[in-house]
Parts: C-alpha cells; structure tokens; sequence
C-alpha cells in the first residue's frame, strides 16, 4: 500500500502537470483521481492483475483521461493527432506512433456512426454526457437530453465489452483497453454532475421543463455551457460547467490524498450490475440539482455561439460545492473498483 507521502508526491506531480492549464472535461485532476482512487481500492485483487495486463506501462491515473486526449484527433484532417504539447496530462500518449494509432482507429470508428445531427458533436464525444432536465428525479431513457450513445449507455457498453458480451450498437470497442479507457473516463465525468443534469431557462431565465413543452433549442443551456459567470462575483469567469470541471483542482494536496480511506466505506451498490449505470446517473441527477440550488439567471442574450445567461451565485456557494465534488470524486472512484470487481471477481478463472 502507498504511504500517504508516497500519494502526496503523485498529487503534487499531478497538481504540476496541470499547471500548466487543461480544458478537459472534469479536468485532468477529477479523472486521474478517480482512476487512482479505483487503483488503491483494488490492490492485491484479481481485478487490478486484468487492468495491469490489458493497461501494461499506462496507469490508471493516465488512462483515466484518454477519453479526453482522443478529442485532439483531428476529423478534417486525415484523422491526425493536432494538439501534442498542449495538454500535458496527454503526454504518454503523444509523440508515440502506436498510441497515436490507437486513438486514430478509435475516432475513426466512433466519429458519425451514431448519426450526429446538425449541430450535435461527434460521436465519441457524445459518451461523455446527458443533457437531463433537472425535474427528472431519475435517468429515464427517451427523456430529453439522453440517448443511444449518452454517458449512461457507454458505461454499459464498455462493460459488456470487458465482460466478453457483444458490444451494443453504435458503440464500436474493438479493444479491452478501449473499453477500460472509456469506463474509467466515463464513470468519472457520471460523477461531475452537470454531466448528467442540464438547467433549461426562457428569455427572461425563467426555468422551463422541455419533456413537458416540447424541447425548444434556445432554452437549452448545455449543461451549464450557456450560463456565464460574471468576473466580478468572486473573480471567477467563465461558464458554469467549466467550473464544475475545475473544482478537483480546489482540493489541497492533503485532501485528495485523504480520498481513499473515505472511498473504502462507500456502500455497495445494490441489485444486478446491469442497473448500476442507470442508479448511479440518477444520484448523479440529484447532485446536479444541488449544483443548482440558490442561483439567480439574467435575461437571455445571443451571442454567436447561441443562448447564453449571466448566472449569480448564492452565498458560500464555493465552499459548498467543494465539500459537493469531493463527496462525488469518493464516490466515483468507489463506484470504478466495484464495478471492475464485478467485471473480474477474485476467484473466478474465466
């Protein structure tokens, strides 16, 4: 077992890499943590020798952001590798002609097989969410925001990949390290919760419910993506899902190094591991109802990337949503070792 020097070393290595700034999705930091969370858990199991022989050098801490680095595949351009140098946490997979390859095949495979509609992201990038309404107190598939190839089902594919079962369409994994590269990423991103549950607000920011009026594109607000946060409160900036993604880098060295013990009393789930995407996303829903609690929303403006709304933040609103990810990056990398435990249970020679 790593000594907790041993851990605050890795975090301090991490904390440098992402110094040097990342736009990944729940940062580079929330994913890496999540995968060495699942790590620590699993140690000495069966399940760590199968993520060892299918991940060899890679770790779980770098194949946790994989689902992000393949993002820098450029589809207009002969499928070629575009961003090396600028996200650091994608160095192990930079500047090696057989990584570079590997994420090559897997865009290409996963680029418009689902039928994107105008407007809607490539596939591949689609596994990384929902756009859930907030009324909804569960994931219901059909709901506006969810489909085919959201987050929820690529859990589900990626482990059936792992467990030998067909893989469902349009998911294309050819590989078990494809399949653990998108379960680790995606079991992470389930746990930031505006990648589950999305706000719809009208003109005056007003919020509407799109499974009961029929979903009107200028109300969607992409999972906080349209909702801005105004310099002034609190020197933030930005848009609100983007600080979602950034708050793992709020947690001192010491906190993330304390993850693990915490992570080792969370329940196990209940029932067949067939529905443990579907409740997990639905506690998911609930936090990002949280995540919402006590704002206010300005008008809406235009702008030449679509609707967008200021967004005020109620008192002490940091603190409480720091205390908030912590809480969901315990439960997500708890949630990732249970998960590969049932995927390869001690004792089971298959």
């Amino acid at each position: 077992m790593l000594k907790t020097s041993q851990l605050l070393a890795r975090a301090c290595a991490a904390v440098a890499l992402l110094s040097a700034g990342s736009a990944f999705a729940f940062g580079a930091q929330g994913h890496s943590t999540i995968g060495e969370i699942a790590d620590r858990l699993l140690e000495g199991q069966r399940a760590q020798a199968e993520l060892r022989r299918i991940l060899g050098p890679v770790s779980m801490r770098d194949i946790a952001v994989w689902g992000d680095c393949v993002k820098g595949i450029d589809v207009y351009n002969d499928f070629k590798y575009a961003t090396t140098g600028r996200f650091p946490e994608c160095a192990p997979f930079e500047n090696k002609i057989d990584e570079e390859a590997l994420m090559r095949a897997y865009v290409q495979r996963n680029n418009e097989q689902c039928g994107p509609k105008p407007g809607e992201e490539n596939c591949h990038k689609q596994y990384h969410y929902t756009n859930v309404a907030l009324q909804r107190g569960r994931y219901q598939p059909g709901a506006v925001g969810t489909s085919d190839h959201d987050i929820v089902h690529a859990v589900k594919a990626a482990t059936a990949r792992l467990r030998g079962q067909p893989v469902p369409a349009p998911f294309s994994l050819e590989t078990e390290r494809e399949a653990l590269a998108l379960l680790v990423h995606a079991l992470g991103d389930m746990h930031q919760p505006l990648h589950m549950g999305s706000i719809y607000l009208d003109e005056k920011g007003a919020q509407v419910d799109p499974d009961a009026t029929g979903l009107d594109a200028q109300t969607h607000t992409v999972g906080g993506n349209a909702l801005t946060l105004p310099n002034g409160q609190g020197g933030y900036g930005g848009n609100l899902h983007a600080y979602w993604d950034n708050l793992p880098n709020k947690l001192t060295l010491a906190e993330l190094a304390a993850l693990v013990e915490p992570a080792r009393a969370v329940p196990a789930s209940a029932g067949p591991v067939d529905g443990w995407a579907e409740a997990w996303a639905g506690e998911s829903l609930l936090q990002a109802r949280q995540s919402f609690e006590g704002m206010g929303f300005g008008p809406r403006a235009q702008s030449l990337r679509g609707p967008r709304w200021t967004v005020s933040l109620p008192e002490g609103y940091e603190a409480r949503s720091v205390a908030q990810i912590r809480g969901q990056l315990i439960k997500g990398g708890a949630r990732l070792a249970q998960l590969l435990r049932a995927i390869w249970p001690d004792g089971d020679k298959r």
